[in-house]
């Protein structure tokens, strides 16, 4: 008798736990803050404008490399079938995060989100001494809110 109370309630923590019930933003998936705080990142290589792979330190001797994806905005792309000016702006933009980087005398990450501490692709925004990559972007024109519709066009 004891076994079956034990597994009936081991059942409903399970049913809370999966259902998220309680669970302040459940379902957010990427609420999860494993590094709180402001953390020291080295830039290892830009992958696109929003994607950054950085080098940093989880503990005193262990480091650990990561995607940094840059949370909100949408950039141009590159492809095959996209404006002529937006993919002019995609390099652009790519040069311009390059350069972003390369000339900060210190880049940080605050509280980078994650599903999990062992995904390897985060979500923060990268911040140096010239201040934030997303507003820089966003001020030079060459990114803008995901919330706006990906086929309203770059070049107008």
């Amino acid at each position: 008798m004891r076994k079956k109370i034990r597994n009936t309630g081991l059942v409903r923590i399970m049913m809370l736990l999966f259902l998220g019930a309680g669970a302040p933003n459940a379902g957010a998936g990427t609420d999860y803050v494993p590094f709180p705080g402001r953390i020291a990142v080295t830039p290892v290589r830009v992958e696109t404008a929003k994607n950054v792979i950085v080098s940093f330190e989880t503990w005193p001797g262990f480091s650990r490399n990561t995607t940094i994806e840059l949370p909100g905005i949408a950039i141009p792309v590159d492809i095959p079938g996209a404006d002529a000016c937006e993919r002019q702006r995609s390099v652009k933009a790519l040069a311009f995060t390059r350069r972003f980087l390369a000339e900060a005398k210190a880049v940080y990450v605050q509280d980078m989100r994650m599903e999990t501490s062992a995904d390897s692709v985060v979500y923060s925004d990268l911040i140096s001494d010239r201040g934030s990559l997303i507003r820089a972007l966003e001020t030079e024109g060459l990114a803008r809110p995901a919330k706006v519709p990906p086929r309203l066009s770059w070049c107008k």
